[in-house]
């Protein structure tokens, strides 16, 4: 269904750099500026959140459990993030990166320690959506997430 490990890996890393990248770039100002519902420092708090529990989410499934999260899924996460806006409230776009780094570098780490044969393992734990949660899956998650977000930060602030 999903890619292999290391092409998912891949991808994952090519999402991340995008974004950091778009994220170094932001002047400043924009930081703390408003993109609706939401600033791309919160953004940022969301990726330092979400690359942790990504990491103890996969942890959880290979041990045949459901991630703690999935209770937010159908509110589209808002609890969590709420959460996470609250734990990590720097105002500073470059603590905010070295820490973003910091946890996806972790996650990285961690995910790479897990087999090929566990990637698409079916536990019988289901996501809210109905199909399988899988190790992939929520690597695939995380992938979409960086890149959706990279690009509400680029339309929201137009580089002239």
């Amino acid at each position: 269904m999903f890619d292999s490990r290391d092409k998912q890996l891949s991808d994952l890393e090519i999402a991340y750099m995008a974004f950091m990248e778009t994220v170094r770039n932001l002047p400043a100002e924009k930081f703390l500026a408003s993109l609706g519902d939401w600033t791309p420092r919160d953004i940022a708090a969301h990726f330092i959140g979400w690359n942790r529990i990504t990491l103890a989410g996969c942890s959880t499934l290979r041990e045949g459990g459901e991630p703690f999260y999935f209770y937010d899924g159908t509110n589209d996460y808002r609890k969590v993030n709420a959460k996470f806006f609250v734990q990590f409230p720097s105002i500073d776009r470059d603590e905010s990166v070295k820490e973003i780094k910091s946890t996806f570098d972790v996650l990285v780490a961690y995910l790479k320690t897990i087999p090929e044969s566990e990637w698409e393992l079916d536990t019988d734990i289901v996501h809210y959506r109905g199909n399988p949660a899988t190790v992939a899956r929520c690597v695939d998650s995380l992938i979409r997430d960086y890149r959706k977000h990279r690009q509400e930060i680029l339309e929201g602030f137009p580089v002239s």
